[in-house]
């Protein structure tokens, strides 16, 4: 273990977490914004039609791919005949807040401000179908004062973590070396296993105050070679002190 120049954050559950999502609200907020209605549908029935497609696509998730929120939206909205006032990058953005704004993770500020007095650089790799523009929107506005160097969303780029093309694409645009960087994530598969295969130092991130339904795909799972496993940001600077 070096102390690295970068380091790369997964998104939920490890800087940020999402209780209580409500996509029926969040439908809501954006039928507010509908110009052209032309089957008088419902917030409802374009919320039933957003779940069938996501559930759709359940098994190009699981075969390591991803797909961009944009094309639900664009295959949804357009199926139901509906135009709207916003562009679809800003109704994207709208659906997201309004169905579940978002929490910081506990310490996750101070750990931030202290990479920055360090002279750590910072950046975002999410397995995440919605959009890098609306992730990177979100986190400043749960993270105000900090400025990831850049952010990266898996429907980006069209591939999920762990392979390791997404995290060879985020080192490129850094410039920097394998050994110079850490990735902190709170999926061992994803995140710990992805970072390894890439020569990025793995931490493992597990806080167990904050309720994740994803935990169970950690089990049965062993962590083999160097890593660190934290369950506070605060052991995180401690480690880098």
């Amino acid at each position: 273990m070096r102390k690295p120049k970068m380091i790369l954050f997964d998104y939920a559950h490890t800087l940020a977490w999402e209780p209580d999502a409500d996509f029926l609200h969040g439908e809501k907020a954006v039928f507010r914004h509908v110009k052209e209605n032309p089957r008088g549908l419902t917030p409802e029935e374009a919320s039933r039609l957003g779940t069938e497609l996501f559930l759709s696509a359940r098994d190009c998730r699981h075969s390591g791919w991803e797909l961009h929120e944009h094309q639900y939206l664009r295959l949804k909205y357009d199926l139901l005949g509906l135009t709207f006032d916003l562009p679809l990058n800003e109704l994207e953005k709208l659906l997201w807040t309004e169905t579940c704004p978002g929490q910081p993770m506990p310490g996750v500020q101070d750990m931030l401000a202290e990479l920055r007095a360090q002279g750590i650089r910072t950046g975002v790799i999410s397995n995440l179908g919605w959009s890098g523009e609306a992730l990177a929107d979100r986190l400043q506005r749960l993270l105000p004062g900090h400025a990831f160097e850049f952010v990266i969303s898996s429907s980006d780029y069209g591939l999920r973590k762990p392979n390791p093309l997404i995290f060879r694409a985020a080192l490129s645009r850094a410039a920097l070396a394998p050994e110079d960087v850490w990735f902190c994530g709170d999926q061992i598969d994803a995140d710990v296993f992805g970072a390894q295969v890439a020569g990025i130092f793995p931490v493992w991130y597990e806080d167990a105050t904050i309720p994740n339904g994803f935990a169970r795909k950690n089990a049965g799972l062993t962590i083999t070679g160097e890593h660190l496993h934290i369950h506070h940001w605060r052991e995180l600077i401690a480690a880098l002190d």
